[in-house]
This record gives structure tokens, C-alpha cells and sequence, in this order.
């Protein structure tokens, strides 16, 4: 399945959990009941009641249920994407110095 996660709320039923893959930075709001989420890898899991936030930490499995029935609200990862240049010359600094390499900015 598919999340927009520009459209509003997606209702979880209790016994059904979501699952997420590839969602690091996504944040998870609870709007209606308790989410339960548990990260693969991360020894925690999280509750949330409403009004509560999580962002998921990493790229593993997710998976996401309510206890009863509840709802929660996507919010998008931030992204930032560096400038070429400034990429570029991050780049050559993480190389060896033997290789002389640098970028003019």
C-alpha cells in the first residue's frame, strides 16, 4: 500500500499493524486512540496518545497498530540536498590526501 502523505489521516484497526519500510525521517502523529510503533533493530517501541509525535529513525521494518481502534497522520522526512559544489567538495575531503584533488568554491 501506498501512503500519500499530503491527504489527512489513515485509520489503523487494532490486530492490523502497517508496515513501513524505507521511511527514516517520517513523522507519525497520533490523532484519535494509542499507536503502538516498533522499529527493527531498535530495542524500544513507542506509544502514542493523541497529539503525540515520533519520527522513524531509520530505514528498517516499522510497524505500526493501534491498540483499539485509532488514527495517525504522516508528515514527510525532511530532505535537503546539497548544492553540487558544496557535495563535490565534502567528497574530496573524505578522500586521501595523496590524491590532490580539490574543488574550487
Amino acid at each position: 500500500m501506498e501512503i500519500d502523505l499530503r491527504w489527512g489521516e489513515v485509520g489503523l484497526q487494532d490486530n492490523r499493524p502497517m508496515r513501513l519500510t524505507g521511511a527514516r525521517g517520517v513523522g507519525v502523529t497520533c490523532t484519535a486512540g494509542t499507536v503502538w510503533i516498533t522499529q527493527s533493530g531498535v530495542a524500544e517501541d513507542i506509544f502514542l496518545n493523541p497529539g503525540q509525535s515520533f519520527r522513524i529513525g531509520n530505514d528498517a521494518l516499522a510497524l505500526i497498530e493501534s491498540i483499539g481502534g485509532g488514527k495517525v497522520r504522516f508528515e514527510q522526512a525532511d530532505t535537503f540536498v546539497l548544492p553540487g559544489v558544496v557535495r563535490d567538495a565534502i567528497r574530496n575531503l573524505r578522500r586521501p590526501r595523496a590524491s590532490r584533488r580539490f574543488v574550487r568554491i
